[in-house]
C-alpha cells in the first residue's frame, strides 16, 4: 500500500541511515496504524518499510550487553515494542499496565518516549510513568514518588527521558497549572527523584544530554534551558521566541532545535533561524538528530540532512517531491 505519509518520529541512525515512522493522509488523525520506514543510502533498495496496527510514541537504538548488533525498537503509545535486528525475526515486547485501551492496561495512560540510558531502555508516559527494562519481557517501575492514581485529574505528561549515567537521569515534561501546562523537571540520583527549580512555567519537551554537566532542555514558546541538576537552570530564550521546539541536538558545538515553525539554531548568543539554502526553506520540523557527523531534520512531508557544509533534501517515495526529489542547498 502506498500513501501519502505525515513523519511522526525519526532516529538518526548513521550518516547514511535513519529509521522513520509516518502516518497515513488517508486515516484519521492518531488512528492505530503506523509505517516504519528504514532509509540506507548504503543499501540495495534506498528505502525499505512495513505497516504495523498502532500509533508509534517513539524511535530507538538498542545495543544490548556486549552485542555490537543494532536493533531498531519503535514504540507504540499502548507501550507496545517492536524490536528489529538482522539476526532473527522482529519481536513485540509489552510494558506491563501502560496504555489506555490494553487490556492489561491501569488507567494512567499513553506512553511518549524510549530511550537507551547505560545498559538498558528506558520509557516514560502519562500520569508520571516511567520503566526500566532489566531483560526480555521485564520492565519494571522507577517512579516512586512521581506515579499519580489513575483517577487524577491534573494529570502529568512526561514527555522525555535522558541522562549521561544511569544514576544520572533526567524526565521532564508538563502538568496542568494557572498557565496552562507548566513544566516539571525531575532527576535521579540512583536512589530516589528530586524535583528541580525551573526559571520558566513553560511546558517541557525534550532533553538532550552533552555530558553529566551540560544538560539542554527545550520547550514551548521558544524555551531553552541550560545547565544541571546541582547547579541549576539557566533559560537562555527571549521573550520574541514563540517556537514550539519539539526536539534538540548538538551538531558542530551549535545546538539545534526542530520547531513547528522551522530548524532554528542557538549559536552561544541568541536562537536564530537556519537558513538552508534549499528551495523551498524547510517549513518544519519534528525532529532534529545527529549521527555520524551528519544532522537530520525531519518534518511533518519534508526530510533533509546536512555534512556540516551542504544541505540535501531527499524525496520519500510515498510523498510528492517537494522542490524536486533532491535538491542541494548552501551553507545555513
Amino acid at each position: 500500500m502506498s500513501a501519502d505519509l505525515e513523519f511522526t518520529n525519526a532516529k538518526a541512525l548513521d550518516k547514511d541511515s535513519i529509521y522513520i515512522s509516518g502516518s497515513l493522509d488517508s486515516m484519521p488523525a492518531y488512528s492505530q496504524h503506523t509505517r516504519l520506514c528504514i532509509l540506507d543510502f548504503q543499501a540495495n533498495h534506498l528505502w525499505s518499510k512495513h505497516d504495523v496496527d498502532w500509533w508509534n510514541a517513539g524511535l530507538e537504538i538498542f545495543v544490548e550487553n556486549d552485542d555490537t548488533e543494532w536493533q531498531l525498537l519503535a514504540l507504540s503509545n499502548e507501550g507496545s515494542i517492536e524490536f528489529i535486528c538482522s539476526s532473527r525475526n522482529p519481536i513485540v515486547e509489552k510494558i506491563p499496565g501502560a496504555g489506555v485501551y490494553s487490556t492489561d492496561a491501569k488507567g494512567w495512560g499513553y506512553m511518549r518516549r524510549l530511550r537507551q540510558i547505560g545498559d538498558h531502555l528506558y520509557a516514560v508516559g502519562g500520569a508520571g510513568q516511567v520503566y526500566k527494562r532489566l531483560g526480555a519481557n521485564h520492565w519494571e517501575h522507577m517512579d516512586d514518588g512521581i506515579l499519580q492514581l489513575p483517577t487524577v485529574e491534573d494529570r502529568l505528561l512526561l514527555a522525555d527521558i535522558n541522562g549521561a549515567t544511569e544514576d544520572d537521569i533526567y524526565i521532564c515534561g508538563g502538568i496542568p497549572g494557572a498557565y496552562g501546562l507548566e513544566g516539571r523537571l525531575y532527576h535521579w540520583d540512583g536512589k530516589q527523584w528530586s524535583t528541580l527549580i525551573l526559571p520558566t512555567t513553560e511546558r517541557l519537551t525534550a532533553i538532550h544530554v552533552d555530558d553529566n554537566k551540560k544538560i539542554w532542555i527545550c520547550g514551548t514558546n521558544g524555551t531553552l534551558l541550560f545547565g544541571n541538576w546541582i547547579n541549576g537552570f539557566k533559560d537562555l530564550s527571549s521573550i520574541d521566541d514563540n517556537q514550539l521546539f519539539y526536539s534538540l541536538t548538538k551538531f558542530n558545538d551549535r545546538i539545534y532545535l526542530a520547531s513547528n515553525l522551522g530548524l532554528y539554531v542557538y549559536d552561544g548568543t541568541a536562537i536564530k533561524e537556519v537558513r538552508t539554502g534549499l528551495v523551498p526553506e524547510l517549513q518544519d520540523a519534528n525532529v532534529i538528530d545527529a549521527a555520524d557527523g551528519v544532522l537530520w531534520s525531519i518534518g511533518s512531508k519534508d526530510i533533509a540532512r546536512f555534512d556540516g557544509t551542504t544541505w540535501e533534501r531527499i524525496h520519500h517515495p510515498d510523498n510528492p517531491p517537494i522542490g524536486g526529489s533532491s535538491i542541494n542547498g548552501g551553507k545555513p
